[in-house]
């Protein structure tokens, strides 16, 4: 999926989504995914967004460079059964110094990931500490930004109902 625009990295500390029903289904009732102001929500303090603009509940902001951000769903078989590799790459702008190491918190902090797509559709990837894995590369003026979780179910879009 193209057009891309906004990652908001939660790390996976900061959000325990427990066993809840949408955890196996490719879609997510919005109303079963928490709206960022409920009580429920993940917490976005420490939230990294590859974006725009930051989480409307804090975090920090990394520029995107527009056009830049895909994502990808491709379902394999493992030893265990069926399985998800998600992947998710854009380009950052890091000509702020400290943007550059915020990316590489990225790299240490493993995080569940909200997209937001350019009309609107939002997408959640469920991580855990192993099976997240980010990587920020500099080559000359661009710096790509690429993180691959696998999971059972993959990415899982929200709908409002």
């Amino acid at each position: 999926m193209d057009d891309l625009m906004a990652v908001t990295a939660i790390p996976v500390a900061d959000f325990d989504p427990g066993f809840r029903s949408w955890q196996m289904s490719p879609v997510i009732d919005a109303t079963d995914f928490p709206p960022l102001a409920s009580d429920d929500a993940p917490e976005l303090a420490n939230a990294i967004v590859i974006g725009l603009r930051a989480a409307a509940d804090g975090g920090l902001l990394v520029p995107i460079t527009s056009g830049s951000g895909k994502a990808k769903d491709n379902e394999g078989d493992s030893v265990s059964g069926r399985f998800h590799t998600v992947t998710v790459s854009c380009e950052a702008d890091d000509r702020d110094p400290e943007t550059w190491d915020t990316l590489l918190l990225l790299e240490r902090t493993p995080c569940h990931l909200l997209l937001t797509f350019r009309g609107g559709q939002r997408a959640f990837v469920q991580a855990t500490p192993d099976t997240y894995r980010c990587t920020v590369e500099r080559s000359g003026a661009d710096t790509d930004v690429s993180f691959k979780i696998q999971c059972r179910i993959g990415l899982q879009m929200l709908y409002n109902t």
